[in-house]
């Protein structure tokens, strides 16, 4: 079973990685890791730096930017923040964005959408 949803993770971020290079981003780096957080892709483009998040459900399952909670939101800015600093870049533009993948029952992706604003499903933000 972990194999499996492993290799569905690997599927979804590829699929994110595509749909985001489509939009006009140059995925930077992947999979980036500190400890306490990891980053999906770290990309850039005439806005900045994004940090992403991929977020994947099989069909039928929760909406996929529906999964972002607040404590993943917090972990991602940890994340971010780390980033920013190890790479000298403290004062760069930059934001959080989420690319949610929807999945076949295969495991395959079928469709993605890139959320600019991720902050905007998580009310706990707009209190």
């Amino acid at each position: 079973m972990a194999r499996l949803s492993h290799l569905r993770g690997v599927r979804a971020e590829g699929a994110a990685r595509d749909a985001l290079e489509a939009a006009g981003f140059t995925v930077i780096e992947s999979n980036w890791r500190i400890r306490g957080a990891e980053i999906d892709h770290i990309c850039r483009d005439d806005q900045g730096l994004s940090f992403v998040e991929v977020r994947a459900r099989s069909a039928g399952a929760v909406e996929p930017s529906a999964t972002v909670t607040v404590e993943k939101m917090q972990t991602l800015l940890r994340g971010a923040r780390f980033w920013l600093q190890r790479h000298g870049q403290a004062d760069a533009d930059w934001r959080l964005v989420v690319v949610a993948v929807d999945l076949d029952d295969t495991g395959r992706p079928v469709a993605t959408a890139i959320i600019e604003d991720p902050f905007l499903h998580i009310p706990e933000f707009h209190e």
